[in-house]
């Protein structure tokens, strides 16, 4: 009878025991959802040749030069997008002469109060500026991750973040580490995407430069080498790591509070400011630039979400295990 007693009980307590899960599985399953035609459907809203809403075919985006009017066109259909995941979606507003930030938060399951952010900048440097590859290959990229991951559970939150007034030297991001540094908000790593589209500069032997830069500070170099260690996992692109102060795109703001913050681009900006794109602030810089490498940027997104979902620890709720296995174990403990 005790024996039967001591079943009985470690039955019951143990009716909820969790079985193991496989995170190595479901980042597979994240980065796999990864579309180049769902990345490029983003991109037409973005740079002005699909309208915001099929419903409403007369609204476009005109532009998104950081001060003028088509910002805020921008920024309501990020809003939007973000919304229409599920994501907890707002503004920041900064400065009434810019548009606002815009963010898309998934809320972490056990650890709320831990943040990672993938983001990058929605504006363009002139209104005649399309701004497909600066920066709308990252602003889709953002908005497609929120939609993917916005499907699954994570023990940290993640944030999805589009930052205005890059181009007048990170004014929007700038405002957005200041006030989470005054918040007390524990970033934990931000991973900011800025151009992607054009790797192939200078890309001759005997040092070929097909790759993908990733720069951040002195700080920041564990999670440029975490992200180039998935980079090297998940995908068949070359990463190439930089620890340079002047690495400059929006992680940089992130770096004067402390927090770790790596840029993900085509090459450095010091190669893209001297020609190594010759679209960059361009007419040109459109959907249908013949230079542009798609698969490279797919790639790109691939390696960066398995970095972001293993930093932010995929959640999956715990199956018990059956009465009957549990049974067995306990039998086999009086055998």
């Amino acid at each position: 009878m005790r024996d039967i007693l001591l079943i009985t009980v470690l039955c019951l307590s143990f009716a909820s025991f969790p079985t193991s899960t496989s995170m190595a599985g479901t980042v597979e399953d994240i980065i796999d959802e990864v579309s180049l035609g769902e990345f490029q459907s983003y991109l037409r809203v973005l740079t002005g040749v699909d309208p915001v809403n099929p419903e409403k075919p007369w609204t476009y985006i005109p532009d998104r030069h950081s001060l003028g009017s088509g910002i805020h066109i921008a920024s309501q259909w990020i809003h939007d997008t973000f919304d229409s995941f599920g994501l907890d979606a707002t503004f920041q507003t900064f400065d009434p002469a810019y548009g606002p930030n815009v963010i898309g938060e998934l809320r972490g399951k056990t650890r709320p109060n831990d943040i990672y952010i993938i983001g990058a900048h929605y504006d363009t440097a002139t209104v005649a500026t399309p701004g497909c590859d600066d920066n709308g290959s990252g602003t889709a990229a953002a908005i497609m991750a929120g939609r993917i991951f916005s499907q699954y559970d994570f023990e940290a939150t993640v944030r999805f973040v589009a930052f205005a007034g890059e181009e007048q030297w990170m004014v929007g991001s700038q405002a957005y580490a200041a006030a989470a540094s005054a918040a007390g908000e524990n970033i934990l790593g931000v991973i900011n995407y800025d151009m992607f589209l054009q790797p192939g500069f200078d890309n001759m032997n005997p040092n070929p430069d097909y790759d993908l830069d990733i720069g951040g500070n002195d700080g920041s170099q564990w999670l440029g080498q975490f992200l180039a260690d998935q980079f090297a996992l998940y995908t068949p692109i070359d990463v190439e790591l930089h620890n340079d102060e002047g690495f400059v795109s929006d992680q940089w703001a992130f770096w004067p509070y402390g927090y770790s913050a790596v840029g993900l681009i085509e090459n450095t900006p010091q190669e893209i400011w001297g020609g190594s794109n010759d679209a960059y602030h361009q007419p040109t810089d459109t959907i249908l630039n013949p230079d542009y490498d798609w698969g490279f940027a797919v790639d790109s997104m691939r390696g960066g979400f398995a970095g972001l979902a293993k930093l932010a620890v995929p959640y999956v709720v715990p199956e018990p295990l059956s009465v009957a296995l549990i049974g067995t174990l306990a039998l086999s403990l009086f055998a």
